[in-house]
């Protein structure tokens, strides 16, 4: 299957397609369900994962609150690159008398699953980790030794078999950073409870989740601040009376009450994106077409994590001294300072 595998690659690559890996069902043994091939594919014997990088200097402007769109914009264009190489592959395969699934998991969630487990069909993440192109950092993100985390990621699902690529030898960074804790204004990530997952015969250690809805709420705008007197926002001016960590019965509910009201029509509409989902990439779009004109405001646990530990710092000290977006003056307005 080498020859295969060279075609595929060079699909990816032509598609800007930055990085490419291939990994085995066996593999992924040992993960929860979500790393299951089989539950997007019954006769699955291969997985292979596309990666595709954000543009370095429009996420600075982005966490330094200078440029909002560019960055969005790349993420949007990066998500394009992925649906039409993962298209393209999966027809390649077939054409070869291969079966192929290409799963979009962003906003696609198991059924069996409680509320806000968020639990898609296809982890591709596990993917990615299984495949070698990347680690499972402590922040619950892939992190690839070229890109850090600031990465988006795909996988084509296949009843062919493809040799895997080599895992990653070593470990990530995270023992010695952890700036993806101090960044989520949510309190999302934990400083140091831990959980773990295992994939390709050893165990990857990440923070111990909390509530879902707190990465949720942030990430859509919901909220932008860690509490009302925090020194800088996401780019959202919105400023919800939430707890800080733990209690997460009390902040759901919280959540819940402010979608319901005043206001909360953004809140709404991205809890019941996630509550519904996306089963293709078809849907996705008809989504993200409803929030078209609405920007999204974070994900600095990963973009904060580039590979250079100097780089993170910086990062870090950008989003610090970014200030925070004030309400009624627009949001290419930032108030540094207060």
């Amino acid at each position: 299957m080498v020859d295969l595998k060279k075609e595929i690659i060079l699909v990816a690559r032509e598609m800007g397609i930055d990085k490419v890996g291939f990994t085995s069902k066996e593999r992924l043994g040992a993960t929860p369900p979500s790393g299951n091939l089989a539950g997007v594919l019954p006769n699955a014997r291969s997985a292979i994962s596309l990666v595709v990088a954000f543009d370095r200097p429009a996420m600075r402007a982005f966490l330094a609150k200078e440029d909002q769109l560019a960055h969005c914009k790349d993420q949007s264009l990066a998500y394009k690159k992925l649906k039409d190489a993962s298209i393209a592959i999966a027809n390649l395969l077939k054409e070869r008398g291969h079966e192929a699934a290409s799963p979009f998991a962003n906003f696609t969630w198991r059924r069996d699953v409680a509320w806000m487990t968020m639990a898609p069909p296809i982890s591709h993440k596990y993917v990615a980790v299984a495949s070698g192109v990347g680690w499972m950092g402590w922040s619950g993100n892939v992190m690839t030794p070229e890109y850090g985390a600031a990465i988006c990621l795909s996988s084509v699902v296949t009843s062919t078999e493809l040799e895997p690529t080599p895992l990653l030898e070593g470990d990530p960074p995270c023992d010695t950073c952890r700036l993806c804790v101090p960044v989520c204004p949510s309190y999302y990530i934990s400083q140091k409870e831990k959980t773990s997952v295992h994939i390709g015969g050893r165990a990857f250690y990440l923070h111990k989740r909390a509530s879902n809805l707190r990465c949720l709420v942030t990430c859509s705008g919901g909220n932008g601040v860690k509490g009302p007197n925090a020194r800088w926002s996401t780019w959202s001016h919105r400023v919800l009376d939430l707890p800080g960590r733990g209690n997460d019965e009390l902040f759901e509910r919280r959540v819940l009450d402010y979608a319901r009201g005043p206001g909360g029509e953004l809140l709404s509409r991205a809890i019941e994106l996630e509550k519904y989902g996306a089963q293709n990439w078809e849907q996705y779009e008809v989504l993200v077409g409803l929030l078209k004109n609405r920007a999204f405001s974070c994900g600095y646990c990963m973009l904060i994590c580039w590979p250079d530990m100097d780089d993170r710092k910086k990062n870090y000290r950008l989003l610090l001294t970014s200030g925070r977006v004030i309400k009624d003056r627009g949001t290419s307005v930032n108030s540094r300072g207060i």
